[in-house]
């Protein structure tokens, strides 16, 4: 990893939904439903999600139908940004009948590794468990983010399939908790600008320590547990990986090592690079909306129209 990738953010985004719940442009939303205690009270509005939800028109007559769901994961350097900043993508993949889920977790410096990826893991038992209410189907579970969130959910997504000895550096759940049981499987991943790879962090650098709790030298089994290119498996969910050829933030060596780990492992991966796209830029580009919702599309629906090319 040649590049900081525990850079601070200032994102700039569309101004948030401040309704409990709100109808309109052929979508249902759902704020700030709390989706874990624990994180709430450790660090407030760290619990909340977003719910997007596909309307369901005037369908009285039909059985209700379960959607496909996207767990959405902000970016934000792991210090900072916040679930608002991902409505564009979670209403888009709402639009097109994919229910998503956008989150909220605790922040680095009060909150270390691994406390993010457990939070993650918690919402992903909270879609399990209110499955039936939302109509959420649990057999069609993608995850999605962002930059610090592209790495959360790349980790989690590649931890899965791996033995409780590699597991437990990155929880502070115990072995025998229940809640291991009710994690939905990945059918899909999608990971913008992902930093997966800490193991080439200088030794002595202390640059994400507040994140990882220390330099590499001080802490080296934490630093392989927090990159995902060590966890790569042919049980891996499917990935597709979207990063910006000119990203200066994070290396974009980043994204074509990790797609090649998962390549060598005989998992399923796609990698698609935006010219002359910064890491900002990338974020905020059509293209990685459109490839994100055709990835998802074909993973999580199957529908894809003719003219949907990345």
């Amino acid at each position: 990893m040649k590049k900081l990738h525990a850079v601070s953010f200032l994102w700039v985004a569309l101004v948030p939904l401040a309704t409990t719940a709100f109808a309109g442009e052929g979508i249902t939303k759902y704020a700030d439903v709390k989706y874990d205690d624990v994180a709430d009270a450790h660090q407030g509005h760290a619990g909340l999600c977003d719910v997007y939800l596909p309307e369901m028109g005037d369908r009285a007559n039909e059985p209700p139908q379960r959607h496909p769901v996207v767990l959405v994961v902000h970016g934000g350097g792991w210090m900072t940004g916040d679930k608002w900043t991902m409505h564009r993508h979670a209403s888009e993949l709402a639009k097109r009948g994919i229910a998503a889920v956008s989150i909220n977790y605790r922040l680095a410096p009060t909150s270390k590794f691994p406390d993010q990826v457990d939070d993650v893991r918690s919402a992903l038992v909270w879609l399990s468990e209110h499955a039936d209410r939302y109509r959420f189907d649990l057999n069609r579970v993608g995850l999605y983010g962002y930059s610090a969130g592209g790495h959360l959910v790349s980790l989690v997504a590649t931890l899965c399939d791996e033995p409780w000895e590699r597991v437990r550096h990155s929880t502070r759940w115990e072995e025998n908790d229940p809640r291991w049981k009710k994690l939905p499987a990945i059918q899909a991943v999608c990971a913008g600008g992902p930093p997966t790879d800490f193991r080439n962090m200088p030794p002595e650098s202390l640059a994400l320590a507040y994140f990882l709790g220390g330099s590499r030298k001080e802490k080296p089994e934490t630093y392989v547990a927090a990159s995902p290119i060590c966890f790569a498996s042919k049980s891996d969910p499917t990935f597709k990986i979207i990063h910006g050829e000119k990203d200066v933030l994070v290396a974009l060596s980043n994204a074509t090592d990790f797609h090649q780990a998962l390549l060598d492992a005989k998992a399923k991966s796609s990698l698609q690079t935006m010219p002359n796209k910064g890491h900002m830029m990338a974020f905020f580009s059509p293209q990685l909306t459109k490839g994100m919702l055709i990835f998802f599309d074909r993973e999580l629906r199957s529908v894809v129209s003719d003219d949907d090319t990345p």
